[in-house]
């Protein structure tokens, strides 16, 4: 019984002592005004809290492949999910559902600094990111199934990655400082 709950603890431990290096400071400005942000059904001041959410802890784990001490501060100023809100017309009742066809891909317009832990602005930008490819992968609908935003975080990750090889090189493990 001792055995099992040693080899239970080990992996916690290692997951109690990752830390991220950088972090992220995210705004959204003007939610109301975005091109697509609302929900197929349900509540739509929820369902954008919740995708607000969703989107800073994505930031938050991509900031984490920064170097120790930067800050990625982003705003973003629009935002059109993939897909997009039809109605089905029903018996009863018109419903809504989130049509996904090639033609809707996600797209996102951030403005972002990239700032060093003495306050100067490493990098900064506005732009927009657009994944119009979204639909290549054939694992992309399996994936989308268990997470929502599958295909947007997907897309911030790919710019991200991109946009900041250097320093995430430069954060790994024998990377140039």
């Amino acid at each position: 019984m001792k055995r099992i709950l040693i080899t239970a603890l080990i992996p916690l431990s290692f997951m109690a002592t990752t830390v991220l290096a950088g972090e992220a400071k995210v705004t959204f400005k003007n939610v109301e005004k975005y091109t697509d942000f609302s929900p197929a059904t349900g509540i739509e001041s929820r369902f954008q809290e919740k995708t607000k959410e969703d989107f800073t802890e994505k930031f938050n784990e991509l900031a984490g492949l920064l170097p120790k001490g930067q800050t990625f501060d982003v705003t973003v100023t629009d935002v059109d999910l993939t897909g997009r809100v039809e109605p089905t017309f029903g018996q009863s009742a018109t419903s809504y559902i989130r049509v996904v066809r090639p033609i809707d891909f996600p797209r996102m317009n951030l403005t972002y600094k990239l700032i060093d832990d003495q306050g100067e602005v490493i990098k900064e930008d506005s732009v927009v990111v657009k994944d119009m490819g979204f639909d290549m992968s054939s694992m992309a609908s399996i994936k989308r199934q268990r997470n929502i935003n599958y295909y947007e975080h997907k897309m911030l990750e790919d710019w991200f990655r991109e946009t900041f090889s250097e320093q995430i090189k430069a954060n790994q493990p024998g990377g140039a400082a």
